[in-house]
């Protein structure tokens, strides 16, 4: 009885075996490989909803007050938790009250789950063209809280339907051995200045001890909404020109202006994103 059964297990440990190399041969993915997470793509049309409609930012609406719009939503948030669901991206409607995606700790599969985050710091670098957003994540794994840092995240507006938000890269403590890094990107396509909601394909990636990730729709719903807003507070740097002297044209004298600028392409701004570390 007992050869019978030494071979059975002889057996059934040979045929994994060969599904798992058989599997790789096939084109399959490799379930021990680490994935790398897809940065999500900016969106095509960005929609705000103010005065109780809603339409493309890039018809009624400039840069520097969509700059002022989000600093303004964030500025009245301060100290207070912003709560965060998966989202449908066509309804804006909360499938769930938190987002989740899998990660392995170690060897140990794991899924992290975050309904919300405490919104600590909020302050614009008009040089850069940035708003510092600072973020405490409510995570948990496998209903533990890890040990983590706090995420410091760059907003900026490049363009009108271009608006992203990203971290230079967060250590967590998933395992014993070491801390391993989370980094986030947000693509904002829409902003709801009325009821203090935006939604944003996100991308969490995990290296390190833990590994993995996933992406998604989702929605930050805040407490307070953009209002009262101040647009005075962001003002896009002006270039300096520089007069000359007039030049002929066809015949005829022509006054013009030259500026040392570069020209700009229609949709690019100086605007550079903060790089992930």
């Amino acid at each position: 009885m007992s050869k019978h059964l030494n071979f059975s297990i002889k057996t059934l440990t040979l045929a994994a075996a060969v599904l798992l190399f058989g599997a790789c041969d096939m084109g399959l993915p490799d379930p021990f490989a680490k994935r790398t997470i897809v940065t999500p793509k900016a969106a095509s049309s960005v929609i705000i909803c103010r005065s109780q409609q809603c339409a493309p930012a890039r018809t009624n609406m400039t840069r520097e007050f969509l700059y002022n719009s989000l600093l303004n939503l964030f500025d009245n948030n301060l100290d207070s938790t912003v709560l965060i669901c998966d989202a449908d991206p066509a309804s804006r409607m909360c499938f769930e009250n938190y987002i989740q995606f899998n990660i392995k700790a170690g060897v140990t599969p794991a899924t992290v789950v975050i309904d919300s985050a405490k919104l600590l710091s909020v302050k614009l670098r008009k040089e850069e063209q940035i708003i510092d957003i600072v973020l405490d994540y409510n995570m948990h794994y496998n209903a533990i809280r890890p040990a983590c840092l706090t995420s410091k995240s760059g907003l900026f507006v490049k363009s009108p339907d271009y608006v992203l938000m990203e971290d230079t890269g967060y250590a967590c403590k998933f395992t014993t051995t070491a801390d391993s890094l989370i980094s986030t990107v947000f693509a904002i396509d829409y902003v709801d200045l009325d009821y203090g909601v935006i939604g944003m394909n996100y991308s969490f990636g995990v290296a390190g001890p833990a590994y993995g990730g996933g992406t998604g729709y989702m929605l930050m719903r805040f407490q307070k909404n953009a209002f009262p807003s101040d647009p005075k507070k962001f003002v896009l740097p002006k270039q300096p020109e520089v007069a000359t002297m007039p030049t002929a044209v066809s015949g005829q004298q022509k006054a013009g202006v030259k500026t040392d600028a570069a020209k700009l392409a229609p949709g690019q701004y100086k605007v550079t994103p903060l790089p992930l570390k």
